[in-house]
């Protein structure tokens, strides 16, 4: 009987637990693919407007890009801290578009049509959230 083995109780420890590694199913691996490219998409736009406007607007945008292409990473890994962080952006992008939208109304509702599919795939994701790691 080894000491290592045994605690002062005589309970047996257990090793520690590996990470488990979880599949992610074939939606959100597209999903993530599509937010990578949101990001990517993002930071290209973002970043000469942040460099030669110097303006708030394009600074958001490019910290914006960022997060969704770590987001991207992190859902496809089915990791609880891109569940969050993907929460708190699309909560920030409907809160942004109904500011524009109350300030400067416009007959153009694709944004909504955006939103509305963004919170779609949110709500996918926390149907399955018990998968998310």
């Amino acid at each position: 009987m080894e000491q290592s083995q045994y605690t002062t109780t005589g309970q047996q420890q257990q090793p520690y637990q590996q990470e488990v590694k979880v599949k992610a199913p074939v939606f959100v691996i597209i999903i993530a693919w599509l937010v990578l490219l949101d990001g990517i998409i993002n930071l290209i736009t973002a970043l000469p407007l942040s460099i030669f406007n110097g303006t708030g607007e394009g600074q958001i945008a490019l910290i914006q890009g960022i997060l969704l292409i770590a987001v991207s990473f992190g859902i496809r890994r089915m990791r609880r801290w891109a569940l969050y962080t993907f929460t708190a952006l699309t909560a920030l992008a409907v809160g942004s578009s109904m500011y524009s939208f109350v300030i400067k109304p416009t007959d153009d509702l694709t944004n909504f049509a955006v939103l509305g599919i963004q919170a779609l795939v949110l709500l996918y994701f926390w149907v399955i959230g018990k998968r998310f790691t």
